[in-house]
């Protein structure tokens, strides 16, 4: 038997005397010990009961009679989750209908129990799950708070201040000469850097507590990548840097796109050496379209391939943050799409992002590891 460790708390709401028997009779069942320690149980046959007696005592679950005098159906249920709003509501019921358990669902439940199927097997499982359910929503939706709060911060004061300090830099190093020049440009530089990254954290923040579908638009792939591909160019000690992209490609994303594939480009770069050549190509399907950007550089291990997009994750000695790869593989997985890294023809490191084409359909699988 599985040793347990938790005490529920259960509001039975049901008007009618033989039900709420039944439901006590299954609460006493030696089965309930298999999940829980303990289930004590309060009786109350109408909402305004459940409102009083929730008023002075704390509860983990409610169970909910759908056809109480006062009101019946789903209306009942829309009036529980208004009175107990933060206690997860499990609905009893007379009647086996599928739709009606899906409404419950769609309006608030955490499950729909037909009374004729009750045991204390499934009454017990149901209250224990409904409740971690309910704890785990719970902490996702602090961290989501929490999510949103930084990402203010990030916003208003951090990214400010380093603008601030940004164009102070840039003051001085127009005024200065000589070494006191060259600190001035290493404040520009930083600042610059610490600006790039905050944004980046910033919209990953904004991505991860949005919860709707982000708003996804056709996006020119050759115009976005002849652009990155100009800026990384301008960077100290790069070799060569190359792209292949169809005049018509295209792919579903946004307006972050641009800074998915800088990141891959200066990924590249600052791990290759200075006559390292550095490609891009494009290929696409009926459905989909490949980018892939590959280097002659020292390559990447087969057991870190996977591990290099967690948060954090550096490679190849690398000082930096260890956010762009994480970034990358948030912002494409938003998308609907899938990247990952494999070894190039010449032995060095190819990532592969594939999305959708305007139009195209389907589910887009990881690959690659």
């Amino acid at each position: 038997m599985a040793e347990t460790h938790e005490e529920l708390s259960a509001l039975l709401i049901e008007d009618n005397p033989g039900d709420a028997k039944l439901v006590e009779h299954h609460l006493d069942s030696p089965t309930v010990t298999r999940f829980v320690d303990t289930v004590s149980l309060t009786h109350v046959e109408t909402l305004d009961d459940a409102t009083s007696v929730a008023s002075g005592s704390e509860f983990d679950i409610v169970l909910l009679d759908l056809g109480l005098d006062a009101t019946t159906g789903i209306a009942t249920l829309d009036v529980a989750t208004d009175r107990l709003p933060d206690v997860p509501i499990i609905v009893l019921t007379g009647m086996n209908d599928s739709q009606k358990a899906m409404e419950a669902i769609e309006r608030g439940a955490q499950d729909y129990l037909p009374k004729d199927e009750l045991d204390g097997d499934r009454l017990v499982r149901a209250l224990r799950y409904a409740v971690a359910r309910d704890r785990q929503q719970q902490r996702l939706e602090r961290r989501t708070e929490q999510m949103e709060f930084f990402n203010s911060i990030l916003r208003h004061d951090i990214l400010n201040g380093m603008n601030v300090i940004r164009s102070r830099g840039e003051l001085l190093e127009a005024e200065l000469g000589g070494e006191r020049a060259e600190h001035a440009e290493t404040v520009v530089t930083w600042s610059k850097t610490l600006i790039d990254l905050t944004e980046k954290v910033q919209s990953t923040l904004t991505m991860v507590t949005d919860d709707e579908v982000p708003d996804l638009e056709r996006v020119d792939l050759e115009a976005v990548i002849d652009a990155e591909v100009k800026r990384v160019r301008q960077m100290d000690g790069i070799g060569t840097v190359t792209a292949e992209c169809p005049k018509d490609a295209t792919a579903m994303a946004d307006d972050l796109f641009a800074d998915v594939i800088g990141n891959l480009l200066t990924n590249a770069v600052e791990h290759s050496d200075n006559d390292t050549t550095v490609s891009v190509t494009v290929s696409t399907d009926d459905e989909t379209v490949q980018i892939a950007v590959a280097d002659d550089g020292p390559g990447i291990l087969p057991s870190e391939r996977e591990r290099i997009f967690g948060r954090g994750e550096q490679h190849g000695g690398s000082s930096g943050d260890g956010f762009g790869l994480y970034f990358v593989d948030s912002m494409v997985s938003s998308y609907g799409g899938s990247v990952w890294v494999e070894e190039s023809d010449t032995g060095g490191a190819r990532f592969v992002i594939e999305l959708y084409r305007p139009g195209g359909a389907g589910s887009l699988g990881h690959k690659g590891f």
